[in-house]
C-alpha cells in the first residue's frame, strides 16, 4: 500500500526486489505529509468556527486526499537521467514550498496559541475601555452645548436627548415671542382703526374726523380700511399660529422635567448597548484575528519571532520531503526500467500508430484503382455500343438515316452499358 501511495509498478519492481525498501520508505513520507495537512486542516477549521465539531471530519479528509494525491504525482511521473530530473523536480519543489506555507500557518498559530491568545484578549480589552471613555465624553450626563470631543460623529447615542428638546422648547419659545409682539402690535393698531371709525360714525369731533353723525363716506372708508388691514395682517391666522406654539411649549415643558431625571440612565444604557456589540475578552478568537496576533507579537518579541519561523520552515520542510526524497534519491535501477519501459510503450504505439495509417492508406489507394479500372471497363462498353449502332447502320441501305439515341442504343445491345455484348470483346 505505502508502494502505491509513491506510484511504483509493481512489475518493474519485481524484477528490481531491493528498490522495495526505497519505494515503501518514499510512501511512507508522502503518507505522512498528507497527514499533517490534514491535521493542519483540522486545527484551521477548529480556529475558524470557534471549536471541535465532527462535521469537520469531511472538509479534513478531503484535504488530506488533495495532498496525499498531489505529492504522489509529485514523485511517481519524475524518471530518466539526472539533468531531466532536476529540471522537472525544482518547479515541483517551489509548488511544494508554498504548499507548505498554507499547511504550516494553523499549526503555527496552534503552537503560539497562548501568546496569541492572551495578546487578543488584552488588545480587546484595551478597545472597550477607549470606546468607554469616548462614548461617556461624547454623552455627557449632564447635557451640554457641545461635546468635549471632536470625533463624536458616530458616537452620539441618543437621537433625541434632553439636550435637544431643551434646544427645540428654546427655539419654539422665540417663534411664540416674536409673534406675540407682531400679534400685540396688530391688535392695537387694528383696534384705533375701528375707534376711529366707530368714532367717526358717532360724530366724534377730532382731528381727522368730520364730526357728522351717521354712516357718511369718511365713516364707510374707515371701516373698509379698518376690515382691509384685518385680512392683510392675517391677525386671525397669527393668532391662531400662537396659540398652538403655546400649546406646544406647555406639552414639552411637563414631560420634559422627567426625561432630564432619567437622561443619565439612558446614557449609561446606551453605552453599554454599544460596548456590548464590541467583541468581549471571552469571545471565541478567529483565525485572522490569530493572525494579526502573531504578526504583532512576534514584531515586538525577536525570540518569539525566530522560534515561530523556525518551526515555520520545519513544517515547510516536511512538506517538501517527497521531493526531496525523490530528487536526493538519484536515477536507481527502478528509474531507467521505468525510463526504458516508457519509451518502449512509446515507440509501440508510435509504430502501431504507422502501421494503422499505412493500412488506411492502402484501402484507399486500392479503392481508387478498383474506381479507375470501372471507368475504363465502362468507357470500353460504350464504345462497342458506337461501333455496333453504327455496323447496324451500314448494313440497312434502305432505311432512311435516323440519329440514334445512346440511351435506345443501349437497349437494343443485350448487356446494356454494363454488360459485354453477346459475341463481341
Amino acid at each position: 500500500m505505502l508502494r502505491a501511495l509513491a506510484g511504483a509498478d509493481e512489475g518493474i519492481l519485481d524484477q528490481v526486489p531491493l528498490e522495495r525498501t526505497r519505494y515503501v520508505g518514499l510512501g511512507g513520507v508522502v503518507l505522512g505529509t498528507a497527514v499533517v495537512a490534514g491535521i493542519s486542516m483540522w486545527f484551521a477549521l477548529s480556529q475558524v468556527l470557534g471549536g471541535a465539531h465532527v462535521a469537520m471530519l469531511v472538509p479534513t479528509v478531503i484535504w488530506m486526499l488533495i495532498v496525499l494525491n498531489f505529492d504522489r504525482w509529485l514523485v511517481s511521473t519524475v524518471t530518466g537521467v539526472w539533468h531531466r530530473r532536476i529540471l522537472i523536480l525544482v518547479p515541483r519543489l517551489l509548488v511544494s514550498v508554498v504548499l507548505g506555507f498554507i499547511i504550516a500557518e494553523p499549526l503555527v498559530l496552534r503552537v503560539f496559541e497562548t501568546a496569541i491568545v492572551q495578546h487578543v484578549v488584552d488588545g480587546r480589552q484595551a478597545a472597550l475601555n477607549t470606546e468607554r471613555d469616548r462614548l461617556l465624553e461624547c454623552n455627557p450626563r449632564v447635557p451640554t452645548g457641545a461635546p468635549a470631543r471632536r470625533d463624536c460623529g458616530d458616537a452620539r447615542l441618543l437621537a433625541s436627548t434632553t439636550e435637544a428638546d431643551v434646544a427645540e422648547l428654546r427655539d419654539l419659545e422665540s417663534d411664540a415671542g416674536r409673534l406675540r409682539t407682531r400679534v400685540e402690535a396688530d391688535r392695537r393698531r387694528h383696534g384705533e382703526m375701528v375707534d376711529k371709525a366707530t368714532g367717526e360714525c358717532a360724530g366724534d369731533n377730532e382731528q381727522g374726523m368730520s364730526g357728522k353723525k351717521g354712516i357718511g363716506p369718511l365713516c364707510r372708508r374707515l371701516d373698509s380700511a379698518a376690515k382691509n388691514f384685518l385680512v392683510q395682517s392675517h391677525l386671525s391666522d397669527n393668532e391662531r399660529k400662537l396659540r398652538s406654539l403655546e400649546s406646544r411649549i406647555t406639552a414639552m415643558r411637563g414631560p420634559l422635567a422627567g426625561r432630564q431625571a432619567d437622561f443619565a440612565k439612558k446614557i449609561e444604557a446606551g453605552i453599554e448597548e454599544r460596548l456590548s456589540a464590541l467583541p468581549g475578552p471571552a469571545d471565541p478568537v478567529g483565525l485572522l484575528e490569530r493572525m494579526r496576533a502573531l504578526q504583532e507579537v512576534t514584531a515586538v518579541n525577536s525570540y518569539l519571532s525566530g522560534a515561530s519561523w523556525l518551526f515555520r520552515l520545519f513544517l515547510i520542510l516536511v512538506d517538501c520531503l517527497p521531493v526531496l526524497v525523490k530528487l536526493m534519491g538519484g536515477t536507481t535501477a527502478y528509474d531507467r526500467m521505468a525510463d526504458h519501459a516508457n519509451r518502449r510503450d512509446e515507440e509501440i504505439h508510435s509504430r502501431r500508430l504507422q502501421l494503422h495509417t499505412e493500412a488506411r492508406i492502402g484501402e484507399l489507394e486500392l479503392h481508387a484503382h478498383r474506381d479507375a479500372a470501372d471507368r475504363r471497363r465502362q468507357w470500353r462498353q460504350v464504345t462497342i455500343a458506337g461501333r455496333a449502332v453504327q455496323e447496324r447502320a451500314t448494313e440497312s441501305p434502305r432505311t432512311p438515316w435516323t440519329r440514334i439515341d445512346f440511351a435506345e442504343s443501349r437497349r437494343e445491345i443485350p448487356g446494356g452499358a454494363s454488360g459485354t455484348p453477346s459475341g463481341r470483346r
